[in-house]
């Protein structure tokens, strides 16, 4: 199993890939957030399937943008 509080070059380049995919209103488009899943399940040499619902949770971001009067 993958220790998740240590990373490699390569998986922080992958981070840092993802922090460009973000809108200006802190969402992410699904077409974006699939390609993310891919390419961190390549990085770290993942084999099965990840649906979205198991790792996006909106409902903080959305408290957030109504709290800033932005959706």
């Amino acid at each position: 199993m993958m220790d998740w509080s240590k990373s490699d070059k390569e998986m922080a380049t992958g981070y840092e890939s993802v922090v460009k995919l973000f809108n200006d209103d802190g969402s992410v488009p699904e077409k974006g957030f699939l390609l993310v899943i891919d390419e961190l399940k390549r990085l770290g040499r993942v084999e099965r399937e990840i649906s979205l619902s198991e790792v996006e949770d909106l409902s903080l971001l959305k408290e957030a943008q109504r709290e800033l009067g932005i959706k």
